[in-house]
């Protein structure tokens, strides 16, 4: 499980170097795909196979399910960690996620969440001020 919230930086090339605390939960293999909201969403193998797998149960000849496994297929990699534990952010999920420099990386139980700073700074101050009311809502569903 991974948990916390971590403030980094991309070098100069691009890369990001994980949290060791949530790098020893990892493969050398991980994968990277565009999330929502403006994130980016990195997984263990074992996680993004159990992802992929419950995405090809959605109805296949329905448009919206078409969209929305394009959405994530076309926009994953599968990056390597180096011997220091970084992996190199394709281009196009940089800007996809508008990230420059300055991130937050949020453990967020199976899988993790990298978030330009600013964006996910934007995102907590519109939605976490009325968090409560946003749990409750959820607990209501299906009542």
């Amino acid at each position: 499980m991974f948990l916390g919230l971590f403030e980094h930086s991309l070098d100069n090339k691009g890369r990001l170097t994980l949290p060791s605390k949530l790098r020893t939960k990892m493969n050398p293999v991980v994968y990277l795909s565009r999330g929502f909201e403006g994130s980016l969403e990195i997984r263990n193998e074992q996680e993004f196979l159990i992802w992929k797998e419950e995405l090809e149960m959605l109805e296949p000849f329905k448009k919206d399910t078409r969209a929305l496994m394009r959405y994530i297929f076309a926009n994953s990699a599968d990056l390597e960690l180096d011997a220091t534990g970084r992996i190199k952010i394709p281009a196009n999920l940089l800007q996809v996620a508008k990230i420059d420099k300055d991130v937050y990386i949020l453990g967020v139980g199976s899988k993790i969440e990298v978030w330009d700073r600013a964006s996910y700074d934007q995102y907590e101050k519109d939605n976490f001020a009325n968090i409560e009311a946003i749990a409750e809502k959820i607990d209501n569903v299906g009542e």
